[in-house]
């Protein structure tokens, strides 16, 4: 028994006049939006690139520069500081006196004017340096002094201090030579005077008043020198001997006493015109000056 062929049981094949190949295609995946993102980042990338190549390519190569040791200290220059923002300035603060410089202006006039004034041989009124130091029409009495004849050999103020607005009180110490016998001079004892002076704005200087009589001050007590020892080391003698050599000719040892930390030595020195000096000269006990 022959069986029937499975075909004839099934539906004709379908014939295609053409075949539908667009549709048969696989359709292509939708593109997400990472896509984007990774455009963008390669964009980004590219140019950073770029910058820094044209960035290195301008930078120039740097030269090692050799610098030799240098012992000398830095120079700090120190600038005035500017006045503060909205601050301004008087007349007064720019022509304000720097520190000191007030009394060192009245300690020069009150020298300058005590060397006039006792420079005059008694009759200060006769002496017109004196008489434009002092106030307008200041009036000098008559002291009958007049004839005689006084140098100042030297003046120096030795204290100063403020007695008021610009006003200054200098002691001044002085010595004065007067003729002595057959047309010698001889030096009279140091004395001493308060000149009140006025200084101004501009370090312009006015003497007040006349001299004002005071004591000579006197220096602070010393202790005794010790007695002199018979032996002095040849290292100190050597030393002394050697320094005072300096200052003149023929240094000799006259003394030495030993004292805490050293010795003191005297010496004998002649000067240019052949007087002899006793000299004292300050050791450490190897020899180096104390002072």
């Amino acid at each position: 028994m022959n069986n029937p062929r499975s075909d004839e049981s099934t539906e004709p094949p379908e014939v295609y006049e053409h075949i539908p190949w667009a549709e048969l295609a696989v359709p292509p995946p939708k593109k997400g939006p990472w896509v984007v993102y990774l455009v963008a980042g390669a964009i980004v990338a590219v140019s950073l690139g770029a910058l820094a190549a044209r960035s290195i390519d301008r930078t120039p190569e740097s030269t090692p520069i050799s610098v030799a040791p240098t012992s000398a200290a830095p120079v700090v220059t120190t600038l005035p500081s500017p006045a503060p923002e909205g601050e301004i300035l008087t007349e007064a603060d720019l022509l304000a006196v720097v520190p000191g410089q007030g009394e060192v202006s009245a300690a020069a006039r009150a020298e300058w004017f005590v060397t006039d004034y006792f420079s005059s041989g008694g009759d200060p009124a006769a002496s017109r340096a004196v008489l434009d130091a002092l106030p307008d029409d200041s009036r000098l009495p008559a002291t009958g002094g007049s004839g005689s004849a006084s140098y100042v050999e030297w003046a120096a103020t030795s204290r100063i201090e403020s007695v008021g607005r610009e006003r200054f009180r200098s002691t001044v110490l002085f010595r004065v030579l007067v003729p002595g016998d057959e047309g010698s001079y001889v030096r009279l004892p140091v004395q001493a005077v308060d000149v009140i002076i006025e200084v101004d704005a501009a370090g312009g200087t006015r003497v007040i008043d006349l001299p004002m009589p005071v004591g000579v001050p006197t220096g602070p007590s010393a202790s005794t020198w010790a007695d002199p020892s018979s032996n002095v080391p040849d290292l100190i003698r050597t030393a002394a001997l050697r320094i005072a050599g300096s200052w003149g000719a023929e240094p000799a040892l006259i003394e030495g006493n030993e004292r805490q930390g050293g010795w003191r030595v005297v010496v004998s020195v002649s000067d240019g015109a052949g007087v002899r000096w006793p000299l004292s000269v300050w050791l450490t006990d190897q020899g180096d000056p104390a002072w």
